[in-house]
Order: C-alpha cells, then sequence, then structure tokens
C-alpha cells in the first residue's frame, strides 16, 4: 500500500499564515513575478504571460520535503497571498539548505519578509533539526541583506558571476546562520516562535 503523501506544515505568526500554495494563488503570485521591481534581484526574469506564473505555482505545490518546500505567505485575516518563502537544494548529509522569499511590491516594508523568514528559520531549525541555513544575495539588494543580517546572518563571502538571469552574470554574496548561533539569539533575545499546527506537523527524516 502507497504512503500517504507527508501533510504540508502551516505556520502561523502574529500576523500571517505560511501554508501550502493553492491554484488559486497565482494571480495574487502574479503581481510578485511580473514586476520588474520586484524580480530586479530573483534568480529568474520577470514572468510575462500569466501561464507562467501558473506553472510555477503548480512546481510550488508538488514539493520533495528532504530537497525544497515553498509556503504561500498568506495574511492571517484574510487568507491573501502575499508572497512566498522556500527551502531548496537540500543537502541531507551536510544538514543544510538555501532559503529565498519574495514579497508582493504592495506589501514591503512592513515587516512581512522578515516576519516570514523568522518563522521559516524556526521551522528549518527546531522541525528538520537543520545546521546551516544559507542565503544567496545580490550585493546591490541592500534592503534583503539588512533583512539577513537581522535576523542573525553572517556574510561569508563573494561569488563572482554566481547567477545567470537573461543572459547577464551576476554576483551573490554568501550570507549563512548556523543552528547554534540561531538557539543563541533566540535565547537572548526570546520571541514568541511561530505555531506548528499540531495536525499538519510532519516528522521528516533528513
Amino acid at each position: 500500500m502507497a504512503k500517504p503523501p507527508i501533510a504540508h506544515p502551516v505556520l502561523n505568526t502574529q500576523r500571517l499564515r505560511l501554508r501550502q500554495f493553492r491554484l488559486e494563488d497565482a494571480e495574487a503570485m502574479h503581481r510578485c513575478f511580473s514586476s520588474a521591481e520586484a524580480m530586479r534581484f530573483w534568480n529568474l526574469p520577470a514572468h510575462v504571460r500569466t501561464i507562467e506564473t501558473e506553472r510555477a505555482v503548480r512546481s510550488f505545490i508538488d514539493c520533495t520535503p528532504s530537497y525544497y518546500r515553498f509556503w504561500a505567505v498568506a495574511d492571517a485575516g484574510t487568507d491573501l497571498c502575499l508572497g512566498l518563502v522556500n527551502y531548496h537544494n537540500g543537502h541531507i548529509r551536510s544538514q543544510r539548505v538555501d532559503i529565498g522569499y519574495i514579497i508582493d511590491p504592495a506589501h514591503q516594508r512592513k515587516g512581512i519578509a522578515s516576519e516570514a523568514v523568522s518563522a521559516l528559520l524556526g521551522f528549518c531549525f527546531g522541525e528538520r533539526a537543520l545546521h546551516r541555513v544559507q542565503a544567496f544575495i545580490d550585493p546591490a539588494n541592500l534592503a534583503s541583506r539588512r533583512l539577513v543580517e537581522r535576523l542573525g546572518f553572517h556574510e561569508e563571502g563573494l561569488l563572482r558571476d554566481h547567477l545567470r538571469v537573461n543572459d547577464i552574470w551576476r554576483d551573490d554574496l554568501v550570507y549563512a546562520l548556523l543552528q547554534p548561533e540561531f538557539r543563541a539569539q533566540r535565547a537572548l533575545n526570546p520571541t514568541v516562535s511561530p505555531e506548528i499546527l499540531d495536525e499538519f506537523l510532519p516528522r521528516i527524516c533528513i
């Protein structure tokens, strides 16, 4: 008998509900992915057609938890999708992942990305028991650099011509946070951890 799929964990914060993507989220995500401003530091060019976003959302739903998983960042009250957070490039032996995030430009500068990424880190270092979380950030993306630095990440170096987007080579700065650093930071500055709903709590072997 085939095993049932592992339920997608839901992460709750004060203002947000990080949940599995649904097909109807494509319209909201297209506002992100079609925005040249929002996508200027993304690892793919801005979407031109809605079908591109619809395909992307389908791929977000069909995850391989040991390697990657996407959450829709939704408003806790309205359930409106405001953007996404994800981990990807999971490495089982080294217990590490890379993370990514993007928020609808209409909802930026409200601390939403910081709140969502903080919830994601709690899941990665808690439920997933990972040792290292990485972020690759364009040197010119000052807002994103400040975000991860506030969350305790350390800048580790520059990767030259690390990405090729629309035939343009781009550099990346490597940022990383280790589990002992994360735990020490939370112990010194405790906050209300995002609640992982019990009925969706997966047991993931990595």
